[in-house]
């Protein structure tokens, strides 16, 4: 996924941007899922990959927050064996 927006211009680690870094942290209610499983795969989510794009492309509203993360590290948790790593690294920001 590209940054939002994009500028095709680098950034040095200490530089303010305009860009947001996309963090997915997804809840869905039953009747959501239900409807979910009944939709055919649309062309956004085929061409990115992502599943959430789906609710989109069928006129359901996802909600988006910004959250202040800057200098923070960034995982993804797909599989229960990413845990121990998770873990870890939340633990080295003294979250765990």
């Amino acid at each position: 996924k590209e940054v939002i927006p994009y500028t095709g211009k680098t950034y040095a680690d200490q530089d303010d941007t305009p860009v947001f870094h996309h963090v997915g942290v997804y809840a869905y209610r039953p009747p959501a899922l239900a409807a979910y499983a009944g939709w055919t795969t649309g062309p956004l989510e085929t061409l990115e990959g992502l599943e959430q794009l789906r609710f989109l492309e069928n006129g359901r509203k996802v909600l988006c927050v910004e959250v202040d993360a800057k200098g923070r590290q960034f995982w993804e948790l797909n599989n229960p064996s990413d845990v121990p790593r998770i873990e870890a690294m939340m633990a080295e920001m003294g979250m765990a």
